[in-house]
């Protein structure tokens, strides 16, 4: 990962009922809008979950990350 690195993506809240807001990690920014959820990563706290081991892909891509946010629930992931 390119350190400083932010992703930003938008997801569905079709199928919201399934997905539970304390499941997001603190690697994580959520807002929610007309449009669905707003997800964007903080780099400083992922940089250092990835030293812990919290977060376990090195493949720093945004397609890792939209399989990722799918673990955690989201739905129709696109990057913005």
């Amino acid at each position: 990962m390119a350190k400083g690195q932010i992703y930003c993506f938008r997801a569905s809240c079709e199928g919201a009922n399934k997905f539970n807001n304390g499941n997001v990690p603190g690697w994580l920014c959520l807002g929610v809008n007309w449009q669905g959820y707003m997800l964007w990563t903080v780099p400083e706290v992922v940089d250092v979950a990835r030293l812990l081991g919290a977060l376990e892909f090195e493949d720093d891509t945004p397609s890792e990350w939209i399989s990722h946010l799918e673990s955690l629930g989201f739905k129709d992931i696109t990057p913005v």
